[in-house]
């Protein structure tokens, strides 16, 4: 019998995100790892980042695979928090928010 609790359960089946000690591995990311993982925390889609950085679609999806291969994550959502919080890439500007500055 399969237990649901959270002990037992699978990481996997509790979503992409994990509070591990995973921050404590250094990630290092490529120039252009790090260019379309911050355009993508400020809300681009893939299209968007490839006419951006002059690039094929495929490619930057070629670089968030990559990406999330690095940070052992399911979404470019969640490598993007974990970029955020492990200081590789910046804060992203969104309009009308004021807390950038800081």
């Amino acid at each position: 019998m399969y237990r649901t609790d959270p002990i037992t359960r699978p990481s996997s089946a509790r979503g992409n995100f994990q509070h591990e000690d995973s921050q404590s591995v250094a990630v290092k990311l490529t120039r252009k790892e790090t260019e379309v993982l911050q355009w993508s925390a400020a809300g681009k889609s893939s299209w968007e980042i490839s006419q951006i950085i002059n690039c094929s679609e495929a490619g930057v999806n070629y670089h968030f695979c990559n990406i999330r291969r690095k940070f052992g994550v399911n979404s470019r959502w969640t490598a993007a928090l974990k970029a955020l919080e492990l200081g590789l890439i910046d804060k992203p500007y969104v309009k009308g928010n004021a807390d950038w500055l800081i």
